[in-house]
């Protein structure tokens, strides 16, 4: 394994040598830092465990092929394993994830906009018992880091409801705030009227997303008013990287 790397390290300065008279410094940075990355790997292998965290799950997985899926701790900055994070490992022959949890994924189900009477955009987290979309762990710098590390990222909502006691609309706008507090996705809400609860239960509608730099969700908004009584509920899936 030492030649290799020797030999590697000898290749590189020398082509390094060949673009310029003069070092490029920025690519020998970068060349050291990937050697010393991958000296740490090969010498002190990430377990999963607090004091031992990979950078992610692909990383884990690559050090620990044996793994079967589930909790582990992963630290995207590799600073001090003092801030690292629980994420569920997803290990599967399409992909390795890296799935984050929201602290709540389950919006209740009720009449959140009984008392709106405006016709406009609400954001749950304005509204009464409303709150805004938080990973545990997950602080700007980590997810930074984690994006890095990652070239893939998908989310999904699923949006209930149960019919109300007034007509209301077949169809409502709904946003979902972006982790950039500056952007968000637009869709449709497939709305629950009377006479349509049957044995199958609440209507449905699932919200796939998928963007790199965008996710994770951070809060939503649906257009309120005109008698929308009914109750409905959200259910916020796992940010996935890989």
């Amino acid at each position: 394994m030492c030649v290799c790397v020797c030999v590697c390290v000898c290749v590189s300065l020398q082509d390094l040598m060949y673009m310029s008279d003069k070092p490029n410094y920025y690519i020998l940075q970068s060349l050291l830092a990937s050697l010393k990355q991958d000296l740490r790997l090969l010498l002190d292998p990430p377990d999963g465990t607090k004091e031992h965290p990979a950078s992610s799950c692909l990383e884990l997985w690559l050090c620990q092929p044996h793994y079967p899926s589930g909790m582990y701790y992963i630290d995207p900055n590799q600073g001090s394993h003092a801030d690292s994070l629980l994420a569920y490992c997803s290990f599967t022959d399409a992909s390795k994830q890296t799935c984050l949890y929201p602290r709540d994924s389950q919006i209740p189900m009720k009449a959140w906009m009984e008392d709106v009477p405006e016709e406009d955009f609400h954001w749950l987290s304005r509204l009464e018992n409303g709150f805004q979309f938080d990973f545990v762990g997950a602080t700007v710098v980590q997810m930074r880091f984690l994006r890095l590390h990652s070239t893939t990222c998908s989310q999904r909502v699923t949006y209930s409801c149960h019919p109300g006691h007034r007509l209301g609309r077949l169809q409502r706008d709904v946003k979902f705030l972006a982790d950039t507090r500056k952007q968000s996705f637009l869709g449709t809400l497939q709305d629950c009227v009377p006479g349509e609860e049957s044995a199958s239960g609440p209507r449905e509608s699932v919200f796939e997303f998928e963007d790199l730099q965008l996710l994770p969700l951070r809060d939503l908004a649906v257009m309120g008013g005109q008698n929308f009584t009914h109750q409905f509920s959200f259910s916020i899936g796992p940010v996935c990287f890989s």
